[in-house]
């Protein structure tokens, strides 16, 4: 999938809304699917059925969400990312697009997404349905090379990634190894620089929300 097929995928998203004060709701057919849609004073989101803010994870359904099968070492702190404001629209958008690009499963819980990068302590993980390869480079660029998401305190970032992130069985590690040593090609990497933009604070989220509505069309 290049660049312009993934923006078409993210046009095809759904049922969005994001209110002009901010607040994150979202509803979600049986099917998944969703379709991006103008509302008033331009916004886009998601509407969560009744639900005022996205709750911590030790609030949350502890059936959804990918919560670890087996034992190692546990980890249970979380990524953080700080966009003020925005920090839950960016973080709907990211979740949209990874959705979107099938490298989360498809039963993945929103609420239990944003926990991991919430900086507070949480015990889901993500269970990750594209290739290893894409996971590494999504982080080392929103880690390393961008400093847009941050570690807890004494962490390194493949740990942190191992202890977020399930591979698609669902119940296995990556590893920090593997995930330490993988490369990806420069068309996957296209498509990680527009994840990547998304999360950028300094990214107007207008525009953010205009590549989502328009590219593709």
């Amino acid at each position: 999938m290049d660049q312009e097929d993934f923006i078409k995928e993210l046009s095809a998203l759904g049922n969005i809304t994001i209110h002009v004060a901010g607040d994150l709701v979202r509803e979600k057919n049986q099917t998944i699917n969703y379709t991006i849609e103008k509302v008033e004073a331009g916004g886009i989101g998601m509407n969560f059925a009744n639900d005022k803010e996205l709750p911590d994870g030790d609030n949350m359904d502890k059936n959804k969400g990918g919560r670890p099968k087996r034992t190692g070492k546990n980890i249970t702190k979380s990524f953080v990312y700080n966009a003020g404001s925005e920090t839950n629209t960016r973080l709907q958008y990211l979740f949209n697009g990874l959705m979107a690009l099938g490298w989360i499963r498809d039963d993945t819980d929103l609420r239990s997404f944003v926990s991991i990068f919430s900086g507070k302590d949480t015990t889901y993980r993500i269970v990750w349905t594209g290739g290893i390869s894409t996971l590494a480079e999504l982080f080392r660029e929103l880690v390393n090379r961008k400093n847009y998401v941050k570690l807890p305190k004494g962490e390194s970032i493949w740990l942190m990634v191992n202890a977020r992130f399930w591979e698609k069985e669902g119940n296995q590690e990556f590893g920090n190894d593997r995930l330490c040593d993988t490369k990806v090609s420069l068309e996957t990497k296209d498509i990680i620089d527009v994840l990547v933009r998304i999360m950028d604070p300094d990214y107007p989220v207008e525009k953010v929300k205009k590549m989502m509505l328009t590219q593709g069309k």
